[in-house]
């Protein structure tokens, strides 16, 4: 992940040197391997064992914390010694609700310019996406998503969702209808110490108003390797999106029929399908540095990334084992 931050980030012009900083050499061994035949855009490279970063007699005026969800604050709190005004970080920002509030507290005593990388939101389909589902006549009202998929992770993956959810749907507030996490644990290739959940759950999203905005019916089950697909349910319009083979199928009624609600199938036209591909995400890196660069935020703040955690844990609390603390990334 941090590989794919640093190709975005030598993709903009001022940026003229980047340090990679990790505790563990091979780490960083590997990651001068895999950069060496990429096109560095005249930007300066440099390895860093974690605990030879202070010495560097530089300011910094980015960081991207990248690392494991462990020890969040004492990292951030590296990256502030070294001058950096702007952060990237990484989701989730704890393991558990509480150490997400006390992320919180601390970037509230910060005068940095935190962001979260719920980055599905800057996805050029999805943001299109948001518009149709606000502009097309058939797709205006309450909604029903469903996301049925395999082993993406309640954690890792699933808060992404979660984000784009309150993004797609313009809510501010959020309400676990109800939900079960499965037994069986996902094994994580980032080391032993880590795993991840499988479950489902039902979700009513709400505006500022207190109206109701729809629902979502998210199934994540830790017992396939699918990567599945959306189904929305809007007023007199359905739009399926199959992520794997990059295509939306909109499926809508004919905006001049009078049929009454009722007539279900009643007057709708043939289905267009279009394309939805996803970008590299080292791309939404560099369109974040570069907003960061004229002094636009892009990307959700600690606050506005409450929500979502608060949810993410909600759903991760309904365990059969009563945990509270989760072994995610």
């Amino acid at each position: 992940m941090g590989i794919r931050h640093c190709m975005g980030a030598m993709g903009v012009p001022q940026v003229n040197q980047i340090f990679l900083v990790d505790l563990n050499q091979k780490a960083l061994d590997e990651a001068k391997k895999q950069l060496d035949s990429v096109d560095k855009q005249n930007t300066e490279l440099h390895f860093c064992i974690s605990g030879e970063i202070e010495n560097v007699q530089l300011n910094f005026h980015i960081a991207i914390i990248a690392s494991t969800v462990k020890d969040r604050i004492g990292t951030c709190r590296l990256a502030l010694s070294k001058g950096c005004t702007n952060m990237l970080v990484e989701k989730p920002l704890g393991q558990s609700t509480t150490e997400v509030d006390q992320f919180i507290e601390f970037a509230k005593g910060s005068e940095a310019n935190i962001a979260i990388n719920l980055n599905m939101r800057l996805y050029d389909c999805f943001i299109k996406l948001k518009e149709d589902l606000n502009t097309f006549p058939q797709l205006i009202g309450n909604k029903v998503i469903t996301i049925n998929t395999g082993t993406i992770g309640i954690g890792g993956n699933g808060i992404h969702y979660l984000d784009l959810l309150f993004y797609l749907l313009d809510a501010s507030r959020s309400e676990l209808v109800y939900g079960q996490v499965e037994a069986k644990r996902i094994l994580s290739g980032r080391g032993a110490e880590f795993e991840d959940y499988g479950g489902w759950c039902t979700i009513k999203f709400y505006n500022d108003e207190d109206s109701y905005l729809g629902r979502a019916h998210l199934s994540f089950t830790a017992e396939s390797s699918v990567f599945g697909g959306w189904d929305i349910v809007a007023p007199h319009g359905n739009i399926r999106i199959n992520e794997v083979e990059q295509s939306r199928i909109d499926i809508l009624r004919n905006p001049s029929s009078k049929l009454p609600i009722y007539r279900y199938a009643g007057d709708y036209l043939p289905p267009e399908t279009s394309k939805f591909a996803g970008p590299f995400l080292g791309d939404l890196t560099r369109k974040w540095v570069q907003n960061i660069i004229i002094g636009k935020q892009i990307l959700p703040s600690v606050n506005e990334s409450v929500k979502t955690h608060h949810l993410l844990f909600e759903w991760l609390s309904l365990n059969q084992d009563k945990k509270n603390s989760f072994s995610i990334t």
